[in-house]
C-alpha cells in the first residue's frame, strides 16, 4: 500500500462514476443510491487493494488498534462534484440547502441514516 492511501477517497474510478452520473438535478434519493454505489466501488477498491485502515491510540485499553474505514457522506458528494467542475458555486450552495432541509425533514445524518439510530448504536457500543 502507497503511503496515504488509507485515507483515499477519491480514486480515479470513483472519479469516472460520479463525473458519468452526475447531474445537478438528482434528488436527494437518487443522490443518495449514486453515494450507495461509490461507496461500493470504494470499498472493493479497499478490498482489491489491500488498503488498511489507519492506526490509532485507545486512551481506553491503552493500546494501539485500526481505526475504521468511514464512507462518502452526502456533504463529501457535493464537494466533490463541485472540486470537479460537475456543479457551479450557485448549484453547490443549492445542493446544501436541499440537503439540509431534507436532513430536517426525515431527522437524517450525512450518511443517510436516522440520527436517533445512530445514536441508539452509539449508545450500545459504548
Amino acid at each position: 500500500m502507497r503511503s496515504g492511501q488509507s485515507h483515499t477517497v477519491w480514486f480515479p474510478e470513483l472519479k469516472t462514476i460520479l463525473k458519468d452520473r452526475w447531474t445537478s438535478n438528482l434528488t436527494i434519493e437518487e443522490q443518495f443510491d449514486l453515494l450507495a454505489e461509490l461507496n461500493c466501488k470504494l470499498s472493493q477498491i479497499r478490498t482489491d487493494n489491500n488498503i488498511q485502515p489507519a492506526m490509532m491510540w485507545c486512551p481506553n485499553c491503552k493500546a494501539r488498534h485500526r481505526s475504521r474505514f468511514s464512507d462518502i457522506s452526502i456533504t463529501a458528494l457535493h464537494y466533490a462534484a463541485k472540486r470537479f467542475d460537475l456543479c457551479s458555486a450557485i448549484e453547490f450552495n443549492e445542493l446544501g440547502k436541499k440537503w439540509k432541509k431534507f436532513s430536517v425533514e426525515k431527522n437524517l445524518n450525512i450518511y443517510g441514516k436516522s440520527i436517533d439510530e445512530t445514536i441508539q448504536e452509539k449508545e450500545i457500543h459504548e
